[in-house]
């Protein structure tokens, strides 16, 4: 639980905690809690810049009562009080870290710090949303990550906004989905979220999860080599892969916080791997979209740039982030650019693989990688080997039906009906073809209709047909070897695959 971190420091007598978090009053409301609990008769004191010490009742401010008769708005005079103070307590400094580099306020602290060390229960808190430690008070503080909201705080909380807009109860099927979706994100944003949303009245599913997905997008702004996806798409605008579709849905039900407290195994991620352009980030899009997470992609490109400073650091911060915004799909594509190494990036790739590899055994739950490559080759071994991903999915040139169902879903998208349409003189004219291909196909087919001024046809895309190169013939060899490749070591995405490339 959450607040299992502020317990166990208190309990183990740690007379100074800097606290890294930007959540003030939740914090407040939860030691003031705790000093109930642990030391029964203590109090919770606060303390700002502006107001000095002031008593805390009920986790907010309380009229001001300074256990001195000094101005304890003064830092030293405020920890100092702190240090004589005759019974035990909990003292939360909200603004002490502007004033940590002062030599007078280090001495003090320490000085607070051997006072405090005999006194069970009591403890100087200082609170921060950033970390700013000088050298000279690390070695007696204490540096505590405080977590994000737990579901039960998100859910007392969906609730409480919930029952000023509405008499209608909230069914727990949808308090449970919409508690998991907020996961990741301040208290004070979920209140945000819920008004946002309650105050237009629109209470339907898709319309909070939306919201609640824009949200995460403004949680992840400041790391601007993770770009949340918003465009998702569902199974019907992509043809064939049943075998990948089917594992998708099939996992759905498990990819929730059920799921982790009933002790069962969670989806943790994909490697979706094969011939360019036959559909890897679409369904990188689906997973999102069939489960209902919002969707982060990792540029990896920018983690090398080092517009953010060390690579191997901003790539630590952007697992961080996605771990905050938990549950969601992280989504790297083209993987065995990014930690395969490659000119200049030899040190740094290694290093940065080793951590991925670590993380990806002991990542949160619910961060589910899709991971997307075109020369699986490229990846080092330990990358693919069995345990690491829940599966290795091979993308091959779509078969007939396959092609059959591609032409249907553009040729649809381009408001032309696939009935009136020979799909069987299409699938022959474009063996071999990528879905890439066949979708560029249909769009050229649709302009050149446009310009015709007639109806959209067959023999529009039979034109734009004979006029392409397909990859399958400008790129044989490489094709050759991917397929062979992934012969005996990848599972087909499809149901009936090619096994050899005529």
């Amino acid at each position: 639980m959450s607040l299992d971190p502020l317990r166990a420091a208190i309990e183990g007598r740690h007379p100074l905690i800097y606290i890294h978090c930007a959540e003030e009053v939740r914090v407040a409301q939860r030691l003031w809690r705790l000093a109930a609990e642990v030391a029964p008769g203590s109090a919770l004191w606060t303390w700002t810049c502006t107001r000095g010490l002031q008593p805390a009742a009920d986790g907010s401010a309380a009229p001001v009562v300074s256990p001195t008769a000094g101005d304890t708005r003064d830092p030293v005079a405020a920890i100092q009080a702190v240090a004589a103070a005759p019974a035990p307590g909990l003292y939360l400094f909200h603004d002490l870290t502007p004033f940590l580099e002062r030599p007078e306020v280090a001495r003090a602290l320490r000085d607070a710090h051997a006072a405090l060390m005999g006194r069970p229960g009591s403890a100087l808190l200082m609170i921060s949303p950033e970390v700013l430690i000088p050298p000279a008070l690390r070695a007696s503080v204490l540096l505590l990550e405080m977590p994000l909201p737990d579901t039960d705080e998100i859910g007392e909380r969906v609730r409480s906004v919930w029952v000023g807009y509405t008499a209608k109860p909230l069914p727990d099927e949808a308090l449970g989905e919409l508690t998991l979706a907020l996961k990741g994100l301040t208290l004070d944003e979920v209140s945000h979220v819920m008004h946002r949303v309650l105050a237009t009245g629109r209470l339907t599913r898709d319309g909070m999860l939306t919201a609640v997905g824009a949200a995460k997008k403004a949680a992840v702004s400041g790391a601007a080599f993770l770009d949340y996806v918003p465009d998702l798409v569902d199974p019907e605008r992509i043809g064939g892969l049943t075998v990948l579709k089917d594992w998708i849905v099939r996992r759905a039900p498990l990819f929730n916080q059920r799921t982790v407290d009933a002790g069962l195994p969670v989806p943790k991620g994909l490697l979706l791997m094969g011939i360019s352009g036959c559909g890897k980030s679409l369904c990188a899009k689906l997973i999102a979209h069939a489960w209902r997470v919002p969707l982060f992609r990792l540029d990896m490109n920018l983690i090398y740039a080092d517009l953010y400073g060390n690579p191997q650091a901003t790539f630590h911060k952007a697992l961080r982030t996605i771990e905050s915004v938990a549950p969601a799909v992280l989504w790297i594509d083209e993987i065995e650019n990014g930690l395969g190494g490659g000119e200049g990036r030899a040190d740094a790739a290694s290093h940065i693989l080793s951590a991925f590899l670590t993380w990806m055994q002991e990542k949160p739950p619910l961060v589910f990688v899709a991971a997307t490559a075109n020369r699986i080759e490229a990846l080092p071994a330990e990358m693919i080997r069995k345990g690491r991903f829940d599966e290795v999915f091979f993308f091959d040139l779509p078969n007939d039906e396959e092609r059959a169902a591609i032409f249907a879903v553009h040729i649809r998208h381009n408001r032309g009906d696939p009935a009136a349409f020979d799909l069987e003189r299409l699938v022959r004219d474009s063996r071999d073809w990528t879905a890439a291909e066949i979708e560029q196909i249909v769009i050229a087919a649709r302009i050149d209709a446009e310009r015709d001024g007639g109806p959209f046809a067959t023999e529009h895309i039979a034109v734009q047909a004979r006029r392409l190169v397909p990859l399958s013939k400008s790129m044989n060899e490489q094709i050759r070897f991917i397929r062979d490749w992934a012969w005996d070591r990848a599972t087909p995405a499809s149901a009936n695959p090619k096994v050899r490339f005529d």
